[in-house]
């Protein structure tokens, strides 16, 4: 069982390919990371990756899929 909030199994489980979920959510870590610097130093224990997990989970943002 996951200590993640969310649980990274279920994050997976809605992106449908674990390595396009690992390239958006690590881009979206470093874009949040840019922006909001004064949030991660004032909130040291909320990590920029956990962070842009739960948005993709929450639904913030999405893989946008392409058709051949």
């Amino acid at each position: 069982m996951s200590w993640l909030n969310p649980p990274i199994e279920k994050v997976i489980e809605s992106a449908g390919n674990k390595y396009i979920l690992c390239s958006l959510v690590s881009k979206r870590a470093k874009e949040l990371l840019l922006n909001k610097p004064e949030f991660f130093k004032e909130h040291q224990r909320v990590k920029p990756i956990e962070y842009a997990s739960k948005e993709f989970f929450e639904g913030y943002y999405t893989i946008a899929k392409h058709k051949d």
